[in-house]
């Protein structure tokens, strides 16, 4: 039993990358390479219109008791205070922004879908803050929830371990919400480089 399951398990995140990579490659795509300060404030207003509504659903949501040992790890106040150190006004959003979860349970593999956006853009976050640093952006301005990601670098392998051994779980519905997360990121990205 345990050789099979973990050999299932261990397969997930192959073929969850396999089935976002085309959705993985059209944001990074969209997104560029930030090699100037006002294509950092772009991405920025781009990251902060995609991070707060998603973080403010999952906030909201009841998560199952298979990922309550794993809590939403959340950015965007330190995107705004980004944003406000830069000159940027941020962006406001709905007061229902969120309601969409009005407190319903998701299930494990719809959240693990999701988180599997979120966390893994951590991984990215090295890489670009490396280019904030580049441009004369810290810790403490202007580049403050890249510094905090890329500090924190258990959590993609404890997200792994999460996704790979979580029990009745459809790798088609995990991946079917990663690929939603990625086109919400592209249409905030997509606003904020094209205004609307």
């Amino acid at each position: 039993m345990s050789r099979s399951s973990s050999q299932a398990g261990s397969s997930r995140r192959f073929l969850l990358r396999e089935r976002t990579a085309e959705a993985h490659e059209a944001l990074d795509r969209m997104i560029g390479p930030f090699d100037s300060l006002d294509a950092y404030k772009r991405y920025l207003v781009g990251i902060g219109a995609f991070r707060a509504p998603i973080e403010a659903r999952l906030r909201q949501a009841l998560w199952p008791a298979a990922l309550e040992t794993f809590p939403l790890q959340e950015f965007s106040l330190l995107i705004q205070h980004d944003q406000e150190d830069l000159g940027i006004v941020p962006p406001a959003f709905p007061a229902d922004a969120g309601a969409a979860s009005d407190g319903r349970e998701h299930s494990a593999a719809t959240l693990l879908g999701t988180l599997y956006v979120l966390e893994g853009s951590a991984l990215g976050a090295r890489l670009l803050y490396q280019r904030a640093q580049a441009l004369g952006l810290s810790e403490s301005r202007g580049a403050r929830h890249l510094a905090a990601q890329a500090m924190r670098s258990d959590r993609w392998s404890r997200f792994l371990h999460t996704l790979e051994a979580a029990d009745a779980i459809e790798i088609d519905e995990v991946a079917l919400a990663s690929r939603a997360a990625f086109a919400e990121a592209r249409e905030a990205f997509r606003q904020a480089l094209h205004g609307a």
